[in-house]
């Protein structure tokens, strides 16, 4: 009798899952068929004459290279022969100077792959330089191995998390980024992008269950509540995204496209946040659905008072990792502000770090009220369900 419970439960579980796999690529169809239909049309710097093109390097005609002092790099000139891997060049060995500076430091060798910015203006004759190291080879192995790991470790849930993780970063960079470029709300389409990921990367984790659409809904009230918190800091603060460092750029980009520079600093603090917020309130759901399982005399305030027990655990963590990693993405900018002299009141009040406290602040301000909302709707759901106070 247990067994064909078992059974069906898996089979139950699989009907779950082709469905919502299902549903992720009818919206996947249906965004790349906006996308047709609704190209980006504006680009406001474009080169039609230069081109970035996959090379390797099979002869080293000529160096002058002297090493930097207290470093293992060098400074100088080398002239290169290139075999192009890409573009209309593709199997023609060029001839390219290679010049490494402090900033542009590209050291190669025989066989090393590297990208080749082609200038080929009507007329004139092409130019060639070296842009960067290839690196599509790199990336793709260290996405191998990521996914290998996820699943070697995760199992069935680690390629589960793999389908959702890519689903994620499709919606952010083929829905999100396109709808907001056109002039869309950057807001509401930050919002209708999060309640996306959140509910078919939950419902991919854990099936149609109370305890999922507990965590999906804790997780849209800590989104609103992150909207809420960021319009009263961002206004505390005089913030908006015309303080952010690419906001000259995006100006010029409104004038042709529409595009709402001033709301795209939440869009990226809640993107940014969503994660932390989506592992809060599914851990504590998780916690506290399997404790009313295994204790089912638990009383409704009981559950809650766990609930808020387990998260003051996770709190702190949590939050750390979001301040951190800001923190530690704002180190070098700090380094250069202390090179410049600038004083505390001058860095403490300069956009650069207000725009990090917002974006550290506002996300774990929604991780923080994620808890109880999590805690009260488990404990309603698990007590409705068996009847207790």
């Amino acid at each position: 009798m247990n067994g064909q419970k078992i059974l069906q439960g898996k089979i139950q579980n699989k009907k779950a899952d082709l469905l919502v796999i299902t549903m992720m690529t009818v919206i996947v169809i249906m965004t790349l068929v906006l996308n047709r239909w609704f190209p980006v049309e504006y680009i406001m710097y474009t080169s039609e004459s230069s081109t970035y093109e996959r090379g390797v390097v099979t002869r080293i005609l000529a160096e002058e290279l002297s090493q930097e002092e207290g470093s293992n790099r060098y400074r100088g000139v080398q002239t290169l022969k290139v075999v192009m891997k890409s573009g209309s060049l593709k199997g023609q060995e060029i001839e390219v100077k290679n010049e490494l500076s402090a900033t542009h430091n590209i050291a190669t060798g025989v066989g090393q792959r590297l990208i080749i910015k082609v200038d080929a203006s009507e007329g004139l004759e092409p130019y060639y330089t070296v842009f960067n190291y290839d690196r599509t080879v790199g990336i793709s192995m260290i996405l191998v191995m990521f996914a290998v790991f996820m699943i070697l470790v995760g199992g069935r849930k680690g390629v589960k998390s793999m389908i959702g993780l890519c689903f994620a970063l499709f919606l952010i960079i083929d829905f999100l980024l396109p709808a907001v470029y056109h002039g869309w709300s950057p807001i509401g389409m930050g919002i209708i992008c999060a309640f996306l990921i959140a509910v078919f990367s939950m419902l991919l984790l854990n099936g149609f269950s109370e305890k999922t659409f507990t965590a999906i809904t804790a997780t849209m009230a800590g989104v609103i509540l992150a909207a809420v918190f960021y319009y009263i800091f961002s206004g505390i603060l005089h913030l908006s995204g015309f303080n952010l460092e690419e906001a000259e750029e995006l100006i010029i980009v409104q004038g042709a496209t529409g595009l709402k520079v001033g709301q795209t600093l939440f869009t990226g603090i809640l993107i940014a946040s969503l994660g932390a917020v989506m592992d809060m309130t599914m851990s504590v759901a998780s916690a506290l659905f399997e404790m009313k399982e295994i204790h089912p005399e638990m009383y409704m305030t009981e559950v809650f008072r766990s609930g808020i027990s387990i998260g003051q655990d996770m709190i702190g963590t949590m939050c750390e990792t979001l301040i951190l990693a800001f923190a530690g993405s704002s180190i070098t900018a700090l380094l250069v502000m202390i090179a410049y002299g600038a004083q505390f009141n001058q860095i403490l009040s300069s956009d650069y770090v207000a725009i990090e406290l917002i974006h550290s602040l506002t996300g774990s301000m929604a991780v923080i009220l994620s808890v109880p909302i999590t805690a009260g709707l488990s404990a309603f759901f698990t007590c409705n369900r068996q009847h207790c106070k």
